[in-house]
């Protein structure tokens, strides 16, 4: 199985990148939204932004299938041609994607994910670094109640994770993988973008989010581009 497909519905096909990169050079920008889960953010992104290409990321196929089918259908259908789904992990990133991005999402992320951007996992987050173009915006929505939650975080087996909101080591890491913070707060109420996933959490709660706003910046030599 290739590490990234295209999904449409049900349906999974091999990824023809210079394909892709072809399409995401006739769009004004292009933003992906990594650990899309069911894909509501990438097509409301794209049905008010025709000019940009919106690219899902998610491990799990079948969280994207609805979504994928309903933007594969012709435009007077209400089809969403500059909406793609891929299924793929984030730790194999950036793959086919290198350099695609003008703006990258990670939003309410569960499980590797998760530590990927809290712990940070700064191999890993290199990887979505080189997703990146020079000077790309990167925006990381986390549940920061479960960082409150200490005995929770245990259960989850992610207790040694320290809190993301106030560790001086996450920008360090950050920065070591690219990307400077520019933003790190905590609020509470209804998140800044339309995550499904999110609303769900947060929405009409005194659940907290910990907003992570960070811009690309030139790679570690020893990153290498590969």
């Amino acid at each position: 199985m290739s590490a990234f497909e295209q999904v449409v519905g049900k349906k999974r096909f091999s990824l023809e990148t210079e394909e892709l990169r072809a399409r995401a050079n006739s769009y004004e920008r292009v933003t992906i939204d990594i650990g899309t889960g069911q894909g509501k953010f990438v097509t409301d992104e794209a049905r008010s932004n025709n000019s940009f290409l919106v690219i899902g990321l998610d491990a799990a196929a079948e969280n994207m299938g609805e979504a994928s089918r309903k933007a594969a259908a012709s435009p007077k259908k209400g089809g969403l041609p500059n909406a793609v789904f891929l299924r793929g992990a984030a730790e194999s990133l950036p793959g086919p994607l290198l350099e695609f991005a003008n703006t990258v999402f990670v939003q309410y992320p569960w499980g590797s994910l998760m530590r990927i951007v809290s712990e940070p996992d700064t191999k890993h987050l290199l990887g979505i670094r080189k997703v990146c173009q020079p000077d790309a915006r990167l925006t990381v929505l986390l549940n920061y109640s479960v960082f409150e939650d200490r005995d929770y975080l245990d259960r989850l087996g992610m207790g040694d994770i320290l809190d993301p909101a106030e560790s001086e080591a996450l920008p360090i890491a950050y920065e070591n993988a690219g990307f400077r913070i520019e933003t790190r707060e905590v609020f509470h109420g209804d998140p800044p973008v339309r995550s499904a996933w999110g609303r769900h959490l947060v929405r009409g709660s005194s659940r907290a989010t910990l907003l992570i706003d960070a811009v690309a910046i030139d790679l570690p030599e020893t990153s290498g581009h590969s």
